[in-house]
Parts: C-alpha cells; sequence; structure tokens
C-alpha cells in the first residue's frame, strides 16, 4: 500500500463508521474525487442545511456514509460535511494511485470556462475557478494535447474538454515553484497580498472557500492555497497555527508594528479567567496598519483608529504563516507535501 494510502487509512480507521455507497461505491473503496467546481459541503444531508465548506475541483476526499444521494466526506483541511454523490467521483485505491500520478493542470486564472471544442463559442462542459485541478489530456504519443490558444483536460468523472491555456499552469510544477518561492519569504509574502486583492468585491457567504464567494476563514485559506500552502478551514484552527506575533502594547492598546505582509489577524473573544479564547474572524495584514478580509465583501480596513476605514473592533492575536510552511509542528503544510495532492516518498 502507498505511502498516501496508508496515511489516509490510519486517519479514516479511527472510530470511524463506513457505510458504504451502495454496490457499485462498495467495490471502489473510500475514497472520491470533487468533479463539481466548487461543491457546497453541508453540515446535514439536506439542501436547507448549513453551508460549511466547498471543496474544489480535482480535490481528494475520504468517503464517510451515505444516506440517499448524500455522502459524507472529509477534505484535506480537514473538514467533515455532506455533498450530493453527483459532485463526487468514487475511486479505489488503484483507481486513485493513477489519479495521484497523472499529469495535471491548475486553474490560476479567478473564473473561466472548460469547452467541449477549443472555441469559446463551443458548449461550456464545466465553469473553471481558481485553484481547480484536472488531468492532462493526453494525445496518441502521450503528449499533451494542445490546439490553438486551448489545451486538453480531463475532468476527474472521464470528461474532456479544453481550456484556454493562459488560464492554466501545469500542476506538479506550479506546486514545485510555490514551494521554493515560499522559501524567499519578502517575494512570497508580496504574492500573498497580490492574491489577495484578486477577491477584492467577492461577496461574504457563509461556508464560501472559492473565489465565487468566501467568508473570513474561507478567504484566508484560498489565498494561501492559491500559492501552494494548506491551511485549516475554520478561524479558530487557523489561530493555531504557525508563530505567535504580539500585537499589544504594556497598556493593551493595539501595536502592529511587529507585523509583516501575510501574517493573520484575528478577532473574537479574549480569554479569561474561566473562558478560552474564542477566535471567529480572520484577515490578512498587508501592511502599515491595514489588512484585508472577507466581512459582507472582501475589503480593506485598518487597525488605526485615526483612519477613515477604521475597523471598530480590537484584534485578539495575530500569527505568521510565512517561515514556517513545513515546518514540524507548524500546522502548515504546502501543496507539494500534501498526499491528498501528489505520492509522497
Amino acid at each position: 500500500m502507498s505511502i498516501f494510502l496508508k496515511f489516509l487509512s490510519s486517519a479514516v480507521a479511527v472510530a470511524l463508521s463506513f457505510n458504504c455507497l451502495a454496490s457499485a461505491q462498495e467495490a471502489k473503496g473510500k475514497w472520491a474525487v470533487v468533479e463539481f467546481s466548487a461543491n457546497f459541503m453541508r453540515e446535514a444531508p439536506d439542501y436547507a442545511a448549513e453551508l460549511g465548506d466547498q471543496a474544489l475541483m480535482g480535490t481528494v476526499v475520504e468517503v464517510l456514509d451515505k444516506t440517499g444521494y448524500w455522502v459524507k466526506i472529509k477534505s484535506p483541511e480537514p473538514y467533515t460535511a455532506w455533498v450530493n454523490e453527483s459532485g463526487l467521483v468514487p475511486m479505489g485505491e488503484k483507481e486513485l494511485g493513477s489519479y495521484l500520478a497523472a499529469p495535471k493542470y491548475i486553474c490560476t486564472a479567478s473564473v473561466t470556462n472548460i469547452y467541449e471544442e477549443p472555441s469559446t463559442d463551443s458548449r461550456i462542459v464545466s465553469d473553471f475557478v481558481l485553484g481547480d485541478i484536472v488531468r492532462v489530456m493526453l494525445g496518441a504519443k502521450g503528449q499533451a494535447v494542445a490546439k490553438k490558444r486551448f489545451v486538453g483536460v480531463v475532468l476527474p468523472s472521464g470528461k474532456t474538454g479544453y481550456v484556454l491555456a493562459q488560464d492554466v499552469a501545469e500542476f506538479s510544477k506550479w506546486a514545485k515553484e510555490k514551494k521554493n518561492k515560499s522559501l524567499s519569504e519578502n517575494d512570497f509574502r508580496k504574492d500573498i497580498l497580490t492574491t489577495g486583492y484578486r477577491f477584492l468585491g467577492v461577496p461574504y457567504m457563509w461556508g464560501g472557500t472559492s473565489i465565487k464567494n468566501v467568508d473570513c476563514s474561507g478567504f484566508s485559506r484560498s489565498v494561501y492555497f492559491a500559492n501552494g500552502v494548506l491551511l485549516p478551514r475554520n478561524a479558530s484552527q487557523q489561530a493555531k497555527v504557525g508563530e505567535d506575533v504580539g500585537i499589544f502594547k504594556s497598556n493593551g492598546d493595539v501595536d502592529w508594528s511587529e507585523l509583516l505582509p501575510g501574517d493573520l489577524l484575528f478577532w473574537g473573544k479574549a480569554a479569561t479567567d474561566s473562558t478560552k479564547e474564542r477566535a471567529t474572524h480572520v484577515g490578512i495584514y498587508i501592511g502599515e496598519g491595514k489588512f484585508i478580509h472577507s466581512a459582507q465583501v472582501v475589503h480593506i480596513n485598518s487597525l488605526d483608529s485615526s483612519a477613515p476605514d477604521f475597523y471598530n473592533r480590537k484584534p485578539i492575536r495575530a500569527r505568521r504563516v510565512v517561515g514556517h510552511i513545513d515546518e514540524a509542528g507548524s500546522g502548515i503544510v504546502s501543496i507539494a507535501r500534501s498526499p491528498f495532492y501528489f505520492p509522497q516518498d
């Protein structure tokens, strides 16, 4: 069994009551790959249930349970919720191993489309958003198919289509470049901000974790994901990763002098003698006392009480991600090092 499958099997084995996905799924096993561009993950098997997360196309997930046409999955964050079965492609261990090893593209455009033919005038196969992953369509001699300004792609289900070449990057190369870029901290911080600005104006939606719509932690997670880094799903989880950065003066006033672009800022309820800290909101520091976050809409605010865009809530802490990626115990993993995206030695 591969390291990837050993890793997932050990995670699933802990107190997991697994109900198979009907006979066809039962034969394939307990893994699946997301088919939709941004699959809604709900807290209960019902369309009226609260949205908890979104899983992007090409993401490998663990299958935990099934009721009707609803499937309970665990995503890489990890986050456990329910999705419609039509948005998943079940895979057995052998299929999954082949899928992970296959050459892929990742969507680097904010929003684009996959077309039936290499033309924007042809019928749309699927929308395609930042961070979506598809396999490379290969020709008879094993070469990547390219026609005009397009490249051929294969969705998890096996559907084929074409996407503008300018809207994708070769996934393995992209992941390695992002991993290497993270070692050059100043340049990587600039990339985080550049990506964050691409989300300006995107509406807030509870449970949103794609460029279509984001909540606060979905925004920070999406920005870092687009730069090759996996953060946990929720603000309370993100507040525990990386390194703590002091943001208070001796009198309790906010002091942003030690913050660096890309640091995460958190709001919520500070710890007391009888209660634990509870982070409920997160934003990304961009410099000069300002930060970008998703609150009604993705926009910029200031920590400076004299500024016209002052955010009238006192933060409770800040955490530094950059410089701690793939560091033991940091809780921060690069996509290049994640067994959910690549086979690991």
